[in-house]
Formats: C-alpha cells, sequence, structure tokens
C-alpha cells in the first residue's frame, strides 16, 4: 500500500493550485454525492417525521415570533402591504439557508475528521459533500414558502426571476465565510462554538423577523450590515416588492467568489498542516 506522508509545501502557484483543485473536484465529485446520500439516508432512515426535521427550526422560530406579536408581548413593524406572517416565515427561512450553508464546511470536514489522516483522497470532496447537503436542505426549505405565499394570495412579479441569483448570492457569501474559517476551526473547536452562539445572535441584527429600525443605534448597526440588504431584497423577490440593492448584491457576489477561490487555495495549503495537528 501506498504511503502518504503530509508536508506543508510553502511555494504556491495560485492559478495552478485553482487548476489542480478544480481536477479534483471532478474527480471526487461523485465521492462527494455518494457520501451526501449516505448521511441524509442515515438522518431520516430512522426518523418518523423524516424531513420534517430540516423544517423544524424555521417553523419553531415563525411560530414564537408569531405568538409573540400576536399576544402582545411585541409591536413587530413589518413593510406596509406584507402580513407578519409572511415576513417573518420567508426571513426565518431564508436565515435558515444563510446559517446552515455558512456552517457547513465546517461540519462537513469534521464529521470526516476520523478518516482524512488515514485515507488519502482529496478533502475538497468534503467541502461538496457539505455544500451538495445545503442545496438538499435548500429545496425542501422551498416548501414553507411556497406554502405562505400560497395561503396569502401573493402573486409573484418579475422580481421573481432575481430570487435565484438572491439565493445564489447568499449561498456563496455564506459557504465563503465558513470556507475561510474551517481550517481555523478543524484544529480549535471553539470556532464551531463561536458559530452556533453568535449566528442567532447576529439574526437580530437582521431584518429576518422585523423591519430594520428607523431610529437609534441599531438603525446603523443594520445599516452596516450586509445581510440586511441580502435579506430585505430576497424576500421582496417573493413578495413583489421593490428590490433596493441589486448593483451592491452584484458587488458582494464578486468579492464573495474571489474570496472564494482564494479561501479553496487555503483550504488545500493548509490541510496538511491541519492534519499533522489533529492526528498527532
Amino acid at each position: 500500500m501506498k504511503t502518504v506522508v503530509y508536508t506543508s509545501d510553502k511555494k504556491t502557484h495560485f492559478f495552478k493550485e485553482l487548476k489542480s483543485i478544480w481536477r479534483d473536484i471532478k474527480s471526487s465529485n461523485f465521492l462527494a454525492y455518494q457520501m451526501t446520500k449516505r448521511d441524509i439516508q442515515s438522518q431520516h432512515r430512522q426518523s418518523l417525521l423524516g424531513f420534517f426535521w430540516i423544517l423544524a427550526p424555521v417553523i419553531i422560530n415563525s411560530l414564537v415570533w408569531l405568538f409573540l406579536n400576536g399576544a402582545g408581548v411585541v409591536k413587530v413593524s413589518t413593510p406596509e402591504g406584507t402580513p407578519y406572517p409572511v415576513f417573518v416565515i420567508l426571513g426565518t427561512t431564508i436565515w435558515s439557508i444563510f446559517a446552515e450553508t455558512i456552517q457547513s464546511p465546517i461540519t462537513s470536514v469534521n464529521s470526516g475528521k476520523s478518516i482524512i489522516s488515514k485515507i488519502n483522497f482529496p478533502k475538497e470532496a468534503l467541502l461538496m459533500k457539505g455544500f451538495y447537503t445545503s442545496i438538499f436542505n435548500l429545496i425542501i426549505k422551498m416548501v414553507p414558502i411556497i406554502g405562505i405565499l400560497i395561503i396569502y394570495n401573493i402573486s409573484p412579479s418579475w422580481n421573481l426571476l432575481l430570487f435565484p441569483f438572491y439565493i445564489l448570492a447568499i449561498t456563496i457569501f455564506a459557504f465563503t465565510i465558513g470556507l475561510i474559517i474551517t481550517p481555523l476551526g478543524l484544529i480549535y473547536t471553539d470556532i464551531s462554538k463561536i458559530l452556533i452562539t453568535g449566528i442567532p445572535f447576529l439574526m437580530y441584527l437582521t431584518p429576518v423577523v422585523y423591519a430594520v429600525p428607523t431610529i437609534g443605534v441599531f438603525k446603523f448597526l443594520f445599516k452596516f450590515n450586509p445581510l440586511t440588504y441580502l435579506i430585505n431584497d430576497t424576500r421582496n423577490t417573493l413578495v413583489g416588492a421593490e428590490i433596493h440593492s441589486l448593483m451592491f448584491t452584484i458587488i458582494l457576489t464578486a468579492v464573495s467568489f474571489i474570496v472564494l477561490l482564494i479561501g479553496l487555495v487555503i483550504f488545500r495549503k493548509s490541510m496538511p498542516i491541519v492534519i499533522e495537528k489533529i492526528a498527532g
């Protein structure tokens, strides 16, 4: 059996690395697909409610805020013409897509931590597994979106054509952030804990369950949060409201894609060091 010794190669040619990464992604695509299929089947095979658990966080979070608003415990403002149940269900669903995607790289690679130091295979397959799992869950999460639009008889406008682009923008933005922090997250478990703790907090600085405040310090916090524009415009594409930040989203997506390529190279070059650390 061939013995593979992992060492750190300090010489890096960026575009050659990208070409090599692309070649490994293509060659390991079937492996990533099979790992994704196996994980999805194992997670839901012995579950009575099956795929419902993918939707459970969205449904529970939405019901909590609908109850608080309906009981008068909190007074939530929404854009004129958008019923609050529509606003909150769309918002929490879109947010769950972001939250899950940002955690998918580190979660997926962590799940393969026991084999990455023992078996020589393209580690990008683990990233692709996380990405495929996020896409699968995203498709399932379209169910409440379609359901709430039908219930409230909201007719789509031409803006609906931009919905796939905005979902792609959120996915690339989130996956890029997750990828950048994955090497450190494999060595230090604190990174995963910070993500788990920080993402719910960040939701309250984003117009997920209530509109952007018009006064006070939170108005400025929302303004400097890029997710404010992504979440608002993605929801607007579904309810037929005006799109406000298309150019910002295009620029953010382009920058995210460039950083994603850099992140892939960093991930590839750092894996020998990471494997040495976790294997030792």
